[in-house]
């Protein structure tokens, strides 16, 4: 439940709700800012992907437009002409070599009219013969490693049958890729092959930017063309053509693609995005600027908020807090923060100045009440005692004892002098210890043979200052309390030292031997409470301990119980040896 308190608080609290608020305004915007970025670089790909796709479609439209019309010229021959019928049907040698060359010459002079073709190819399965017809620019060494490698696919039956859309395979030969189209009539096999070089010699003069480049991968993905550069950039070309799409380890690059209807290839490019990106006009920048500024400023704006909001609230806070808890001397630095706390602050320091000149007038005022009290307090005379005396006296010169009556009369001028006198907080010990035993003596004449007594204190204690008037209430309570006409009694008062963790203190310890604390009286003292008598009057023990609280306040500390051995009253009192003086109050 505390927990769920301080939480409440925290979220209540004006720095958090300051924050919350900045950050809802701030941060939507932001967010806005971040996603119309974003967007506008998805516009600008796809656009650009769209621009790509595009030259590409047309690139490879032309290419299957020249694949297949290849593909529809060696069909043409091989199916309706009469040329490779008349190569099948030859029955002597000189017939076969006719049709040979006049199919030679066919090919060579149409080959003119199929700008991508390498070569086309005849091959006469029972005679293993091989014709082929180059157009300018092939060497002598592909065109045997050629030969051997179409020789081997028609001999090992590696030529796909069936009715096909896609009639150009790709396949390697050495170091070179290629596009060949094989096409068989009876024992005869005619066909053309194409560089895949040569179908991108048109797209050298497409625009990719630096490090972009276009390409050819077959229908696995696999790269047939700047294979290294695929390798290198781990870029992945086995993904959908139908869509454009980023990829590539640390560079990262905009694959377009488009499929051929004629070739088991694809056409692709391949844009670095960076170069995509350094073509969107300043908008991107400026969004990008603006962005980041944002995030920047956002914690600059809350930071100069707390200096010159949260802060000086906090100093106020703080002083509040602490005025609280008891300091009054605070005062907050009116000096910083803006004008209105300044303000405040010197209205808090003026309010703070004129409270604490009440609270020292009215400190000063307790304090004479405190001063007409213990005054009031100390001057209190038992009148009860007063008549004693006087009776006791008087009873004595009815007996014509003069010397009891000299003693007796001493012993009550140095009682009464002390105590018209004693109109100050604190008094030596030794005085305080000299009118108890001069009590005493007067309470031993009246009390004779039922009352003894042993005041006794170190030497190094009897200058410690002690209220005036404590220990001699103390004994005066014993005797009203203790000590009857049938058993005598004994008094005994000690003054010892006792070093306590607080400081110095000294313990004053009064003992009788009479019947002891009643236990409701004892319940009654112990927790402080004031005390009558059966005729209503006050037990001078609340005198001294109002007194006592007045002049110590919590350092002193009073203890009431009964001597387990004789059964008397014991009362300990506890108080420092170096107690504020009224003068320093």
């Amino acid at each position: 439940m505390k927990k769920l308190t301080l939480k409440r608080l925290r979220l209540n609290s004006l720095r958090i709700q300051i924050t919350l608020s900045v950050l809802i305004m701030t941060l939507p915007l932001t967010g806005m800012l971040l996603y119309n970025n974003f967007y506008a670089i998805d516009v600008v790909r796809a656009q650009v992907a769209d621009s790509y796709k595009n030259t590409l479609s047309l690139h490879m439209n032309q290419i299957d437009s020249n694949l297949n019309d290849i593909d529809s010229y060696i069909h043409t021959i091989a199916g309706t002409g009469y040329d490779l019928i008349a190569l099948k049907q030859a029955e002597t040698d000189d017939q076969y070599y006719m049709s040979k060359a006049y199919i030679f010459n066919k090919l060579s002079y149409d080959m003119a009219l199929f700008k991508l073709l390498g070569s086309f190819f005849v091959y006469v399965e029972d005679r293993h013969d091989y014709m082929d017809v180059y157009s300018t620019g092939v060497s002598y060494e592909e065109k045997e490693i050629v030969k051997d490698h179409i020789t081997n696919m028609i001999t090992q039956q590696k030529i796909p049958k069936g009715v096909r859309t896609k009639r150009w395979q790709h396949t390697q030969i050495g170091q070179e890729h290629y596009l060949i189209n094989i096409v068989k009539s009876g024992d005869v096999y005619l066909g053309g092959w194409v560089r895949t070089d040569e179908l991108l010699k048109p797209l050298t003069a497409l625009k990719l930017g630096e490090g972009g480049t276009t390409l050819i991968a077959d229908d696995q993905g696999e790269s047939i063309t700047n294979r290294s550069l695929v390798d290198n950039d781990g870029i992945n070309l086995r993904k959908n053509l139908n869509e454009h799409y980023l990829s590539g380890s640390d560079r990262k690059y905009l694959v377009v693609g488009t499929e051929s209807y004629r070739g088991n290839f694809n056409l692709i490019a391949v844009i670095p995005d960076r170069n995509i990106l350094a073509n969107l006009p300043y908008l991107q920048r400026l969004i990008w600027f603006i962005t980041i500024s944002s995030l920047i400023f956002i914690p600059i704006g809350l930071y100069l908020m707390k200096q010159v909001f949260l802060n000086p609230l906090k100093r106020v806070l703080l002083a509040m807090s602490r005025v609280r808890g008891g300091d009054w001397g605070v005062r907050v630095n009116a000096e910083l923060g803006a004008e209105e706390f300044k303000i405040l602050g010197f209205s808090f320091n003026s309010m703070m100045n004129e409270i604490q000149t009440l609270r020292v007038n009215v400190f000063e005022e307790q304090l004479n009440k405190q001063r007409e009290e213990l005054q009031r307090l100390q001057l209190q005379v038992n009148p009860h005692f007063f008549l004693n005396a006087l009776n006791i006296v008087y009873n004595l010169a009815k007996v014509k004892n003069h010397q009891l009556i000299m003693e007796m009369t001493m012993s009550l001028i140095k009682y009464f002098r002390f105590l018209f006198r004693s109109n100050t907080s604190f008094v030596r010990l030794n005085d305080e210890l000299q009118h108890t035993r001069h009590y005493l003596s007067i309470q031993e004449l009246r009390f004779p043979e039922k009352l003894t007594w042993k005041v006794d204190a170190p030497d190094y204690l009897t200058d410690i200052p002690v209220p005036p008037l404590v220990i001699q209430s103390f004994v005066e309570n014993s005797i009203k309390h203790a000590v009857t006409m049938e058993e005598p009694i004994h008094i005994t008062v000690y003054v010892g030292f006792e070093d306590e963790i607080d400081g110095s203190m000294m313990k004053i310890s009064i003992k009788d031997t009479g019947k002891g604390f009643e236990d409701k009286v004892l319940q009654e003292l112990l927790a402080g409470k004031n005390i009558e008598n059966e005729q209503g009057e006050h037990i001078g023990i609340w005198n001294v301990q109002r007194r006592l609280k007045l002049l110590y306040n919590e350092t002193v500390s009073i203890h009431y119980y009964n001597d387990k051995e004789t059964g008397g009253a014991v009362v300990e009192i506890i108080v420092p040896t170096q107690p504020v003086m009224e003068g320093k109050r």
